[in-house]
């Protein structure tokens, strides 16, 4: 008798199991957030949420200051040779500038190796930002350098310090990157000088 019941559990649960299977979320990926829910109190309270994706592909999750994946600037980029792959955020190496009482973004320096590009700035921003960095190349060969702050929203501004990593491929057929500027302002064009 206990064979038999054994042999029906069995068959049951394969048969549960196999069914689930057939239906879509088998395709679906889930992602668990645990995080605190007040940041303001000394007391941690976790709490944990589900995000479920229609596929491993749409999967999109960024924190903190991150590369925008994927992005048609960077797809443009690459016909320059151009592969971001690494931004870091950094302390301030130097206050940015005041023009025309306005405190502006600064290029601090820009290294350039045969197969990499690293160029570390510095922008002012809202003091708890995070920022999502993308970049794109117009056709006169400038690289864009773009900062989209976001996150709370303090009542301070700060300076941040950004490093963009970049992997370059070079051949005659690329047409060569000239200058840099960051978020599109054209004062903080910086020229590129080449080995």
């Amino acid at each position: 008798m206990r064979l038999i019941f054994y042999i029906l559990t069995g068959l049951i649960l394969s048969v549960k199991t196999y069914g689930q299977s057939d239906d879509l979320t088998k395709y679906q990926d889930t992602v668990f957030i645990k995080y605190n829910k007040d940041w303001s109190d000394d007391k941690i309270n976790y709490v944990t949420d589900t995000v479920i994706f229609e596929t491993g592909m749409r999967r999109h999750i960024l924190t903190g200051t991150a590369i925008l994946p994927s992005t048609s600037n960077q797809t443009g980029a690459k016909e320059y040779g151009l592969d971001f792959v690494k931004i870091k955020k950094s302390d301030c190496q130097k206050d940015v500038t005041e023009s025309g009482g306005e405190l502006q973004s600064h290029i601090n320096s820009i290294l350039t190796t045969d197969s990499t590009l690293t160029i570390d700035i510095n922008i002012y921003d809202n003091c708890c930002y995070d920022f999502l960095c993308d970049i794109s190349v117009d056709t006169l060969g400038t690289l864009n350098l773009i900062t989209y702050g976001y996150g709370t929203y303090c009542s301070c501004d700060c300076c941040f310090g950004l490093t963009y990593h970049l992997t370059v491929m070079k051949d005659k057929d690329i047409p060569e990157i000239k200058s840099v500027m960051i978020n599109n302002n054209r004062k903080t064009l910086k020229p590129i000088k080449t080995r």
